[in-house]
């Protein structure tokens, strides 16, 4: 049992550094877990270019090492690095998927029409200032300001700011209610509202 344990620990204890990236980055962002060979297999090449990164670092810093040498690298400092490595990979794919920083260049190159997140979330992300008119599946109207919403077409909810009723195109105000939460199960379509100047 000794020797299965110190067979697989270093094999462990090499990877752990993708599997850290890709848990912070499906923890962090709303995008789609795959199953559970793709996240393997997105862990495998996360691990493959920390090491790239973890070794080519160790270089650079070896020939400084020359002029200055604050201590010897040992597999330790390697290990440290290449987990602060995989928290900074997993926090910026976060980021990036989270504001479409990718999709959008890759758009602009005319590589892909997909937004990173998804037409729904693209859709409110890309207008987040705007007011919209939920139309409910009953006809009922609801305009008001997202403040959230749900990060899927199915399921979730949305919380709306200043709420106001449309009847016959008339709004009709709600006093005393600052806030209100819909089911998105009762939304059928979503309008979103031209800008308004403040």
């Amino acid at each position: 049992m000794n020797e299965i344990a110190s067979d697989i620990l270093p094999v462990l204890q090499a990877l752990l550094s993708g599997f850290v990236a890709t848990i912070i980055f499906y923890w962090l962002s709303d995008t789609a877990k795959p199953n559970q060979f793709e996240r393997v297999i997105q862990a495998l090449i996360c691990t493959g270019v920390i090491k790239l990164l973890v070794d080519g670092l160790e270089w650079l810093v070896c020939f400084f090492g020359r002029w200055y040498s604050l201590g010897q690298w040992t597999d330790n400092i390697g290990t440290t690095w290449s987990i602060v490595m995989a928290v900074t990979i997993g926090l910026a794919l976060a980021f990036l998927t989270q504001h479409d920083v990718l999709y959008r260049i890759a758009r602009r190159l005319g590589f892909t029409s997909k937004a990173s997140v998804g037409e729904w979330r693209y859709a409110f992300g890309k207008y987040p200032d705007r007011g919209i008119v939920l139309n409910m599946r009953d006809g009922r109207r609801l305009m008001g300001y997202p403040l959230a919403w749900p990060a899927e077409p199915v399921g979730g909810h949305f919380l709306m700011e200043f709420p106001s009723w449309l009847v016959d195109d008339q709004i009709m105000v709600s006093h005393g209610i600052s806030h209100l939460l819909i089911p998105n199960s009762e939304v059928q379509w979503v309008e979103f509202l031209e800008s308004q100047e403040t």
